[in-house]
């Protein structure tokens, strides 16, 4: 499991401000803003999750920024962006000598595209900078059999600048003839997450059943998940878990879950013993 440090605290009031600045909300709501949150973070005990706590932070901003969505214009921008991305991303995968291999890879390549942690120059460079890479032999192979094996499969997706490089490997997954694929995504808006509405809006549903968590938690917190939810995670032979906010609320509870992710803060980074940026894919059946 991953639970508070001390880099934490920082990382939290920044993301409060990010919501308020992408809110538009003024120097005094910020300012109000980072005041409560400050109050709320004084009051956190040992062992929380991290993601949890993001959870109620992000409940607290959109009640003092009196909005059911911060972000909404931010992955506005984000989602006009997609059927550009996700040809590029697609054009990269069919060009791999092995496409499945490449797909899981550039979903997990993806995960940079997060506007609630990583700033947003770093993320267009990194999309710009798709073009000439390969994909390298960094997916395990025992990962890449277990998808081709597996005849029920979730997908949960993450936040909405990236859905567009899942596109290739939703696609492939759902060519398996007889193979029930359904996507996760959140219940409402919480940061930049992909809701349900968002990911019919982009034609998504054409992949698999489209399945909300019911909530607006960060990540996939079990405990607010309604039970034909958690009934779904349990009885799928595999479950793809998009983003670090899913590692964290899920690692150590979902064994049938493989984790696609890259390490965005110093914390996650130290538990996987990775540097920070680095592509994780990791089964869930030997994370603790």
């Amino acid at each position: 499991m991953i639970f508070l440090s001390p880099e934490c605290f920082p990382c939290f009031l920044r993301q409060a401000d990010l919501a308020a600045r992408a809110h538009g909300a003024s120097d005094a709501e910020r300012t109000m803003l980072a005041s409560r949150v400050s109050a709320m973070l004084a009051g956190l005990s040992d062992g929380e999750v991290p993601a949890g706590v993001a959870t109620r932070l992000q409940a607290l901003a959109r009640e003092m920024l009196r909005t059911d969505d911060p972000f909404r214009q931010v992955k506005r921008r984000e989602l006009q962006r997609f059927e550009a991305v996700s040809r590029r991303a697609e054009e990269f995968v069919a060009a791999s000598p092995d496409p499945l291999a490449a797909a899981v890879w550039i979903a997990v390549f993806g995960n940079v595209m997060d506007f609630g942690i990583i700033e947003r120059e770093w993320m267009e460079r990194e999309v710009d900078g798709l073009s000439g890479k390969t994909a390298p032999a960094g997916v395990p192979r025992e990962i890449l059999e277990r998808i081709r094996r597996a005849k029920r499969i979730g997908v949960l997706l993450d936040n909405a600048g990236e859905a567009a490089f899942d596109v290739p490997l939703l696609a492939r997954l759902g060519r398996e003839e007889g193979r029930d694929v359904w996507i996760g995504v959140k219940g409402g808006p919480v940061i930049d997450d992909l809701t349900a509405a968002e990911a019919i809006e982009l034609g998504l549903s054409r992949y698999g059943e489209i399945l909300s968590n019911g909530n607006q938690g960060v990540g996939t917190d079990l405990a607010l998940c309604p039970p034909e939810f958690r009934a779904r995670l349990s009885v799928s032979d595999l479950v793809l878990s998009k983003g670090q906010a899913n590692f964290e609320t899920l690692v150590g509870q979902l064994r049938n879950a493989v984790f696609l992710l890259r390490c965005k803060c110093p914390v996650v980074s130290r538990a996987l013993g990775k540097r920070e940026g680095d592509i994780v894919i990791l089964d869930g059946a030997s994370a603790t």
